[in-house]
């Protein structure tokens, strides 16, 4: 049992045969923390099961309508019995740094799961009384199982977001930089899925229930963990839940230093890995660290932090950090190859559209190859510049098929490589490489709508608007989803919607202004006047959008002149999304366009179904 069900069944034992309120139960059990109830009714669960599991009734604990739970076993105290408590030892791993001393020293401390969780229970009365009033419940049973992981059934875990011990504890770059450095190490097995830095982050910063993260995320098991800090010491307490029954796998706590994450990162690691794999023979070791300079990593992590969030502030944040981990150690080729797909992701997101950009990203790109041709993270950005700028597509489809053979579990990867599929129009293969990336981070925002673009190009809007849909659950503020919905409803015919859609898409990209004069506009006419005032709007403004949409927006309002026009100066610009001009079908219009034809040859585009 979990260290929290022990303390539920406590108090519930202790008040045998009497109502606990779930007030009372929150107050005894998380003082000072702020949960949910729905833990309660997951604790519950789990001490039903396992009431069951060793062949009593799971009704011992009466769930008493609005009220709360009681009790109904008999609990007898039982003075000098003899305990035999089946194999439960947990672990406290002690991190020091000897001055002077690169390498790392582990100290372990072994003590009982009995002494170690009782040391912070809230209650005045004995461990040993305690523990005998659950061990003796009913005519007494054991109260814990060892469990043994499989490893061939643990295939996907999920490394939660750190939370503190203490309210309002100012921790959380620590905490993010500690969670993203355990994700990107244990990302290095490729047995094991690890859900991306991305796809927890959403769970950051709130006392989430483990299990229902773990659900929403897919996984066999989620490691979930809380990070106590004074001064530059830290203890990181983690428990290894399995999310299918709820049961506490392995759990450990480490002590460690705030400004040694390399440290902290190596020993959880080992010990995680260990715990998926109790076979030693089994059990693989650590690959080489990235750096041996700690301050280059905490650079380089939170340099990662930043460039996740994906907005302008942040890609802008992450280049001054990465940077720095580069200043640092002029080796560390996976903070160059950080470094460089952010400095492309500023071109490729509009925020800096000019060929300089592109050559920065290209020089430390290049930088990130030399210490290490086949790291993946470097193979994919080179990929993503030779399909989105050099428009090489032997050269990407190469490149990314390299990276995705040495990083199967990343689905940046792959989503990447779907992009490259969906602008040839092979859309058999990019629907494959996207519902792969959805199985490694369901919650992916990118990976399902692009995989409804890929409906979308093959001009099946009925199931691009359900993916579409689909994604807005997870996300309904995410402007892109909202822009390419507008496009597929326009195109079945569905115009009035597709203004709508639009409509919402400016308001989510701050534009209120624009919006509610399209609105208007409309309301008084009709959705043709509509984007012809949307066009009229960017033409005045370029600034404020780009030259693909100038392009898709002259299309579908039927000026196969503009439309072309716009193109050739998307083409001139050299702007990432004139990629999508084969694979877009508004262009269809176009095919028989020469001045269009010839924008095909010259992005290599020709015959490249």
């Amino acid at each position: 049992l979990a260290l929290k069900e022990i303390e539920m069944l406590c108090v519930l034992t202790e008040n045998s045969g009497e109502v606990v309120t779930k007030n009372d139960l929150l107050e005894r059990v998380w003082k000072d923390s702020f949960v949910e109830e729905s833990n309660l009714s997951r604790h519950i669960y789990v001490l039903r099961k396992t009431f069951k599991d060793f062949g009593e009734s799971d009704n011992l604990i009466q769930t008493v309508p609005r009220r709360g739970y009681r009790f109904a076993g008999e609990v007898r105290e039982v003075q000098n019995a003899e305990l035999i408590i089946e194999k439960h030892t947990q672990t406290r791993t002690l991190i020091e740094i000897e001055e002077g001393e690169k390498g790392r020293r582990g100290e372990e401390e072994k003590k009982t799961l009995f002494h170690q969780a009782f040391s912070f229970l809230p209650f005045s009365f004995s461990p040993f009384l305690l523990f005998s009033l659950i061990v003796l419940l009913v005519g007494g049973f054991a109260i814990y199982r060892n469990q043994q992981i499989k490893t061939a059934e643990i295939k996907s875990i999920a490394v939660l977001p750190l939370k503190s011990f203490a309210a309002d504890a100012g921790d959380e770059s620590l905490r993010m930089r500690i969670t993203d450095a355990l994700i990107t190490r244990l990302g290095g097995f490729d047995k094991i899925a690890v859900r991306p830095t991305n796809a927890v982050l959403p769970f950051a910063g709130a006392d989430n229930d483990a299990l229902e993260v773990g659900k929403k995320l897919r996984t066999d098991v989620v490691l979930d963990g809380r990070i106590q800090q004074e001064d530059e010491r830290v203890r990181v307490t983690l428990q290894l839940i399995n999310v299918a029954d709820g049961k506490q796998l392995w759990a450990e706590q480490f002590d460690g230093r705030a400004n040694e994450i390399l440290n902290l990162q190596d020993a959880i690691s080992a010990k995680v890995l260990k715990a998926l794999n109790p076979n030693p023979q089994q059990t693989p070791e650590l690959t080489a660290r990235p750096t041996e300079n700690a301050e280059a990593f905490e650079a380089y992590l939170q340099g990662r932090y930043f460039a996740s969030q994906r907005s302008g502030e942040g890609l802008y944040k992450a280049v001054e950090y990465f940077q720095k981990a580069v200043a640092l150690d002029s080796n560390f080729a996976e903070a160059a190859a950080g470094l460089a797909d952010t400095q492309y992701l500023l071109f490729d997101y509009n925020f800096e559209v000019n060929a300089a950009q592109v050559a920065l990203a290209r020089e430390n790109l290049q930088r990130a190859l030399s210490l290490k041709p086949e790291l993946a993270e470097a193979l994919t950005t080179l990929g993503t510049m030779q399909m989105n700028y050099d428009w090489d597509w032997e050269g990407a489809e190469k490149s990314l098929k390299q990276a995705t053979a040495s990083a199967p579990n990343s689905p940046t990867t792959r989503m990447r490589y779907g992009a490259l599929l969906i602008r040839l129009k092979r859309f058999d293969e990019a629907q494959s490489q996207f519902e792969q990336a959805i199985a490694l981070d369901p919650l992916s925002i990118i990976g399902n709508t692009n995989l409804g673009m890929v409906y979308f190009c093959r001009k099946d809007y009925a199931a691009a608007e359900r993916q579409f849909k689909k994604a807005m659950e997870i996300n309904e503020k995410f402007s892109g989803t909202h822009w390419f919905l507008s496009r597929s409803l326009w195109l079945a015919g569905r115009n009035d919607e597709a203004i709508k859609e639009i409509v919402r898409a400016l308001e989510l990209d701050k534009n209120e202004s624009l919006a509610r004069r399209l609105e208007e506009k409309a309301r008084t006419g009709t959705p043709d006047d509509a984007i012809q005032s949307l066009l009229f709007e960017w033409r005045e403004n370029p600034a404020k959008t780009n030259l693909h949409n100038l392009a898709y927006l002259s299309a579908i309002s039927g000026d196969r002149e503009k439309a072309v026009f716009w193109l050739e100066k998307s083409f001139e610009e050299h702007h990432p999304w004139t990629t999508w001009i084969k694979a877009a079908p508004e262009f269809e219009m176009l095919h028989d366009e020469p001045r269009y034809r010839e924008l095909l040859r010259k992005m290599n585009l020709t015959g490249k179904e």
